[in-house]
């Protein structure tokens, strides 16, 4: 703990070395910065001696930082492939390891102190530690030889840590092998989807009721409305729990902006069967989205040894690939969508000074833990956490002040909203993850991916002859209903039963057609008797998909680059059916022509014609581009804000981020829903159609464009409204931040940020560009990694990030790799050695002690 003079030390250092980088970047001279954490940075070239190998080490790296690291046997290779991810991601594994312990105020204070409770009252650390306990010797082997190699940097660089720790004031303390474990848990609750859409609802429904509510949660169009399950809901009065629903949503809503690079629905994958390719060989490919931070969640490495040779994505803190290739095999996934965590509304009651919840009659008892929470500056708080049958209760935690450790708890009995979740379930899902590494032929590969029980995946695989999909996860068995609202606890009607097996997971191996291909789309039938999820993604990217694959018999890993960097968007001709073929169509027209405003009736018309001949292509110059985004937005505002709005209010800014990127309610009022309530503008006396709402929002679209592009249309252009911004996530945090904070955190942004840069795409393209839709323009989801391996090359690899290797901004390698992933452009990993000495020129030695 620091004393009182050494915090104040502490502080008037920071603040010192702030107001010296703030002067340095006002200049304009980030060299300067970079010549003062010089030192910081891990040297491409040289040797290190290191304790704990046994032989000496070689890793090389290309131009762009990526290490090839080859080791004589597998423990000096764990123990260099901790050295060396920690050198090029130390923070990053440090700040997602105590994430997921709920300690990150440990370095951050008092501003992440709600994520640390939202990550203790899920009990992530506890599951983290079980499904550690319960793994097989040779993994606990592997990560403590990784954390002596992950603690030999520590130790080695005690007085050079990266500038995330000078500017946090914050040392790491030693490497465990549970932390990797830690990180883990992290990637399996941001595969996990749904409870915010649950939560999003609750936010909602409080407002306008749960009936209407459901007319914002379609599945997809040929399924129906959750308007059963609403009714369900409707005689409760959710208006107690909404002080605590919107706290819940708040911090859930902070937790996976600033802090879960997972979680957003977006990915490709796909195979190609040899048969349709040019070369007669399989090929691979997969693109992951994920949010767009600084450094990106994936780094690129190559781990080789006799018994380990194995290439591809890793994430900082665990020693594996989770998608790429191993010689015989590559692999590559995408999110399944799964909804492997439910909201059960409990009833409580305090009897006797003690909280109790409802079942089946009986009032039982809560359980509670005390947790305890170290805020960076040595200030201890503590909190009670209280768990039903279903789980931890959400909004009963989240609600309460964090209090002093002197203080009782208070008890507050609303309805509670209880988690019941597939997290805590144990398994031995990284080791399989491992095996999957080194599987040798399909056979090997399938029963690896089936033991994968903590990620909801789909899986696209194969080998030189074959190609296949499965889905791994573990799936919840319900009484009834299908999890996609809150449901009522107390009658145990929607009572989990179990998990469906692994073998009755989705499952095809060389398919008639000669290709697969998913992009978080339904990829089962409606009437499948398996629920993975009822949160799927439009189906725009899984129809490219396939629509490219069924016209291509000669397929390269050449067109899988150029799909990848594809910017077709499917809609649009879906939205020009709506705009001049469909039942609607005439009626816009009339209601335009009755106007009397003529610069109304022009804007409308201007729009219908740009939209008419815009060809979907969402490039950067594109001004059909341009308009067709600002109708989306509009169309937005013009339907639902009138019962959802303020743009502040917690109800508006649930359905902003619900409606992101799954298969969303705009989407399926476009294409249809002409009975619901929301066409009607509730603001006015008159009730409005559909048309009549359609042809309003073709007018105000060429308003807002020239409102946010000026009036001359020669300018207008999807790239200067659409933009690419790389962000640390200190300055995603910065509007949390009082005011000093905020301005030095503003002026490190100059040195750690990079753009903006104009962007094209959307969520509905291969080359996605997510943004809010209906809020800003701004690009938060993109392909952090494009992988392709074509089993016809001698080098059959090839793979990019969006970024840099290094998450230090002094080093070289730290933005090195943006030109070449804005370019479209891609790098081959080579595997034969010649390849590998050729590409791979620079080279470190990390020696044993002789």
């Amino acid at each position: 703990m620091l004393s009182e003079r050494n915090r104040r030390r502490t502080w008037f250092g920071l603040v010192v070395l702030f107001i010296f980088a703030g002067v340095i970047l006002m200049s304009g001279c980030g060299r300067v910065l970079d010549h003062a954490f010089r030192k910081t940075v891990e040297p491409d070239q040289g040797r290190i001696v290191l304790d704990a190998l046994t032989e000496d080490i070689v890793v090389r790296r290309d131009d762009l930082g990526i290490p090839v690291i080859e080791a004589k046997n597998f423990d000096d290779l764990m123990v260099a492939a901790g050295y060396v991810m920690a050198s090029d991601r130390l923070a990053q594994m440090v700040a997602f390891s105590l994430l997921g312990q709920g300690r990150l105020s440990e370095m951050a204070g008092d501003l992440t102190l709600d994520i640390d409770l939202l990550v203790r009252t899920f009990n992530l650390a506890e599951a983290a530690r079980r499904e550690y306990a319960s793994s097989s010797a040779d993994i606990k082997h592997l990560l403590e030889m990784f954390s002596k190699g992950v603690n030999a940097y520590i130790a080695t660089h005690a007085d050079r840590l990266p500038p995330d720790f000078i500017l946090a004031g914050y040392t790491p303390a030693p490497w465990e092998p549970v932390n990797s474990f830690y990180i883990y848990n992290l990637l399996n609750m941001g595969l996990s989807f749904n409870l915010r859409e649950e939560i999003a609802f609750l936010n909602i429904a409080g407002l306008i009721g749960p009936q209407k509510a459901a007319w914002l949660m379609p599945i997809y169009p040929d399924e129906p409305l959750p308007l059963a399950q609403a009714e369900k809901l409707q005689h409760l009065n959710l208006t107690e729990i909404q002080k605590d629903v919107k706290r819940l949503s708040i911090i859930s809503d902070k937790f996976r902006d600033l802090f879960m690079p997972l979680g957003a629905p977006a990915s490709n994958n796909w195979a190609v069967a040899p048969r349709r390719t040019l070369r007669n060989a399989s090929i691979i490919a997969n693109d992951t989205h994920l949010a767009h931070e600084h450094p990106a969640l994936w780094m690129l490495i190559h781990f080789k040894s006799p018994e380990y040779d194995a290439a591809g994505v890793a994430v900082a803190g665990i020693p594996g690939i989770i998608a790429g290739y191993n010689g015989r095999i590559a692999w590559g996934m995408t999110m399944v969508m799964g909804d492997t965590q439910d909201l059960f509304l409990e009833k409580l009651s305090v009897m006797d000074g003690k909280t109790r919840y409802l079942y089946k009659d009986q009032w039982l008892p809560v359980v509670e833990r005390e947790e305890i929470f170290s805020v960076k500056g040595g200030r201890h708080v503590v909190h009670t956490i209280s768990h039903t049958r279903n789980g931890p209760l959400l909004n009963a935690a989240l609600a309460k002040k964090l209090r002093h450790a002197a203080l009782p708890p208070p008890i507050k009995t609303p309805l509670g909203l209880a988690l019941r979740s597939t997290m805590q379930e144990p398994g031995r899902s990284m080791e399989a993850m491992f095996d999957l590494n080194r599987a040798t032929d399909m056979e090997s590969a399938s029963r690896a991916i089936r033991r994968i029980r903590t990620l909801s995946l789909n899986f696209i695989y194969g080998n030189r002859d074959h190609i296949a999909w499965q889905v791994s996860g573990r799936y919840p068995l319900r009484k009834a209903g299908r999890g996609q609202l809150p449901v009522p606890a107390w009658t145990g009607e929607y009572d989990w039963t179990g998990y469906a097996d692994a073998d009755d997971h989705p499952f095809v191996l060389d398919p008639e057609a000669g290709y697969l291909g998913t992009a978080n789309h339904r990829t089962i039938s409606p009437d499948h008797p398996l629920i993975l999820s009822s949160s799927w993604a439009s189906p725009g990217r899984a129809e490219r998909i396939n629509a490219l694959l069924r016209d291509d018999h000669g397929h390269t890993w050449k067109s899988s680059v150029r799909m990848q960097a594809d910017r077709h968007d499917p809609f649009v001709e879906k939205l020009k059916g709506v705009l001049f073929e469909s039942s609607v169509s005439e009626e816009i027209q009339q209601k335009i022509q009755s106007w009397s405003d003529k610069k109304k009736i022009t804007n409308a018309m201007e729009a219908l014609a740009i939209l008419g001949d815009f060809d979907g292509e969402m490039s950067l110059e594109s001004k059909g581009a341009a308009v067709y985004g600002v109708f989306r937005h509009v169309f937005i505002h013009h339907v639902f804000a009138d019962e959802l709005g303020p743009s502040d209010s917690a109800a508006w800014q649930s359905f902003i981020s619900k409606i992101q990127a799954i298969y969303s309610a705009d989407q399926d009022h476009l294409l249809g829903r002409e009975e619901s309530p929301f066409w009607n503008d509730v603001s006015t006396p008159v009730i409005e159609t559909k048309a009549q709402i359609l042809a309003g929002v073709l007018a105000e679209t060429i308003a807002h464009t020239e409102d946010l592009l000026g009036k001359n249309r020669d300018t207008w252009a999807w790239g200067r409204l659409l933009t690419y911004r790389w962000k640390t996530q200190a300055t995603r945090m910065k509007p949390m931040l009082p005011f000093w904070k905020r301005w030095a955190v503003g002026l490190m942004g100059r040195y750690t940020d990079r753009g903006p840069y104009p962007a094209g795409g959307n969520y509905d393209t291969l080359n996605v560009a997510g943004y809010r839709k209906g809020d800003n323009f701004d690009v938060w989801l993109i392909p952090v990694m494009r992988m392709v391996v074509d089993f016809g090359l001698d080098e059959p690899m090839f793979l990019t990030s969006c970024g840099g290797q290094s998450g230090n901004p002094a080093s070289p390698h730290y933005d090195d790799g943006i030109a070449l992933w804005l370019d479209g452009a891609t790098r081959s990993m080579p595997f034969q050695e010649e390849n590998i000495m050729r590409q791979y020129h620079k080279v470190r030695v990390l020696a044993a002690k002789r």
